[in-house]
């Protein structure tokens, strides 16, 4: 059986931290897989159930302990730097700007082809509606 206290350790101290700066988090640790903190990526004004999560690691590299969200360097810090929490905080409220424009635009574009919808069939304009991953859903129009 693995020890997870040390990953553990540092997972408990980082939402600590990261409560004073007023981020609500929720240390996991499962029976069969590696420990982990979630952040979940939806505000306060958000509607609708919070399905994005920031996943937190904390790895061993050689003797440094450092927290991973991601995958690239930028996305690391090192688990005793004195800013890990505040780094980790800032690329939180980032993700969630991002995810916040996403819904913003996917809310516009909905709107916009429901509008579209009430147009008359017979009418001049064709609408083409095409969905797409990043960064929400894009409604073309085309007079014929």
């Amino acid at each position: 059986m693995r020890d997870v206290g040390a990953e553990a350790g540092h997972l408990i101290r980082l939402a600590g931290e990261l409560h004073d700066l007023g981020l609500d988090s929720v240390v996991r640790l499962p029976p069969h897989h590696e420990p982990s903190m979630e952040i979940s990526l939806a505000d306060d004004t958000a509607t609708g159930p919070a399905m994005a999560r920031m996943r937190i690691t904390a790895t061993r590299r050689r003797r440094t302990w450092m927290f991973a969200w991601g995958r690239g360097r930028r996305r690391r810090v090192l688990a005793t730097a004195p800013d890990a929490a505040r780094r980790i905080a800032a690329a939180v409220h980032a993700t969630r700007t991002a995810h916040a424009a996403q819904r913003a635009v996917a809310a516009e574009a909905a709107q916009v082809a429901r509008a579209a919808k009430s147009l008359p069939d017979a009418g001049d304009v064709q609408i083409a509606h095409t969905a797409q991953a990043v960064p929400g859903v894009r409604v073309f129009w085309r007079a014929r």
